[in-house]
């Protein structure tokens, strides 16, 4: 037997954790012990009388394995299994239009909308989808833009949907990613009919900062969102609630960030609320104090919310088999940061997508360029290489992080504390 080339060991706490990023399992070892436990796992065929029974389950785990084993086959298995899956995510943006102008925010906000025979169209796609492909679930992903400017075109899509997938005897849910504004008890007891799961709402720091970037006139955008996740937590009751807190520099403030949340969301709810804590893109990593971050988990955890802090070790859903992406003038590409000018799709008079140029990141992945940095790379399995996107544009893969290292370890470590707690 031998070591898994994807063990990893990190300082944690008091001591450090041995972390296999292809299982995501891991266990804790005090400092004086850590080199000894590694030294198990290097050789564990010398070890194998005396610790038996350990070495058992570090197999198990996949900390150790078969001499003869090739993980890459693993890694592009487990690559391929979360690709292949038989979901229909179909991402809808039926507006660029906003009713808030975040600074930060990579759509242009151009007066755009779906026309009416678009969304015709968009019903004879999802007509035709699922009756040609061999899928158990259709999700629609509604995005923007500002998706509930357009509400009238959700519930049209979505009524359609359902009653396809009723005929046809699949699941069907929807999801949005939304500012919160335009939410109310009407529209909710609507989308609780169309099976909405899961909202995602973005935060932007505590009350002040969060009203100095999303500007309502007269009103606080900051009061009237988390009013409307409170009711979001009473009228669905199995929605998930995903509160996304884009930090920054300026906004990274714990204290005041938990204060006020706690000043709106009550205690008997607070379970509901899963916080993910995501970093402004346009900031550089390597000037965050991550100590802060750490402050802010700790007060999340002891008001009892739930923490999303990893966001990586899945596949970009733009991989996905079974994705697409259709935007505000009913053109279709994968990702929804796509130019509208570089749009490769559209829907026919069939229903059926026509792709007018080749999908290229299709072929160009990790796995295809054995001789690429990503090939060798540990963090593989939770990274799987540069975004389908940049691997279109790119003739030869590289990695798309600044401080690889720094970047994955983090991630770790944030899935390791959230697991940990729970």
């Amino acid at each position: 037997m031998k070591s898994s080339y994807y063990n990893i060991c990190l300082p944690f706490e008091d001591g450090h954790i041995i972390f296999n990023s292809i299982t995501r399992r891991f266990f804790r070892v005090s400092d004086r012990n850590k080199d000894a436990f590694l030294e198990i796992l290097s050789s564990p065929d010398r070890y194998r009388d005396k610790y038996e029974s350990f070495l058992k389950k570090m197999k198990a785990e996949g900390f150790i394995v078969d001499d003869d084993k090739n993980e890459m086959d693993d890694v592009k298995l487990l690559f391929d299994r979360q690709n292949n899956s038989n979901v229909y995510k179909l991402m809808i943006l039926p507006t660029y239009q906003c009713n808030l102008r975040c600074w930060y925010c990579t759509q242009e906000h151009r007066n755009m909308r779906l026309a009416k025979e678009d969304v015709e169209s968009i019903k004879r796609h999802i007509s035709y989808y699922l009756e040609h492909h061999p899928v158990r679930q259709l999700m629609l992903s509604w995005f923007g833009g500002e998706p509930l400017l357009e509400f009238s075109i959700i519930e049209d899509i979505s009524r359609h949907a359902m009653k396809c997938c009723e005929g046809l005897g699949l699941e069907f849910r929807n999801t949005i990613t939304t500012n919160g504004t335009l939410l109310n008890r009407e529209r909710l007891q609507k989308m609780k009919e169309l099976n909405f799961t899961f909202f995602q709402i973005t935060l932007d720091g505590a009350q002040e900062e969060h009203d100095q970037t999303k500007v309502l006139k007269g009103r606080s955008s900051y009061e009237v969102i988390l009013k409307n996740i409170c009711l979001i937590a009473e009228m669905l009751p199995e929605a998930e609630i995903c509160l996304r807190y884009n930090y920054t520099l300026k906004n990274l403030q714990p204290e005041r960030f938990v204060g006020d949340l706690n000043k709106y969301i009550p205690s008997e709810l607070r379970k509901r609320i899963h916080l993910s804590l995501m970093k402004v893109w346009q900031e550089d990593e390597r000037l965050f104090d991550h100590s802060l971050i750490e402050s802010l988990m700790t007060l999340l955890e002891s008001n009892s919310y739930q923490i999303n802090t990893y966001n990586g070790f899945n596949p970009c859903c733009v991989e996905k088999k079974h994705f697409n992406c259709i935007f505000p003038d009913g053109f279709v590409d994968k990702c929804s940061n796509d130019e509208l000018n570089l749009r490769r799709g559209f829907i026919g008079l069939s229903g059926e997508i026509k792709w007018n140029k080749e999908l290229l990141f299709r072929n160009n992945t990790v796995f295809n360029n054995p001789t690429c940095s990503c090939y060798q790379c540990k963090f593989l399995p939770i990274c799987y290489g540069p975004c389908p996107r940049e691997r279109d544009m790119w003739e030869s893969l590289h990695c798309r992080y600044r401080n690889p290292e720094q970047h994955w370890r983090q991630e770790i470590l944030d899935f390791i504390r959230v697991h940990t707690n729970n």
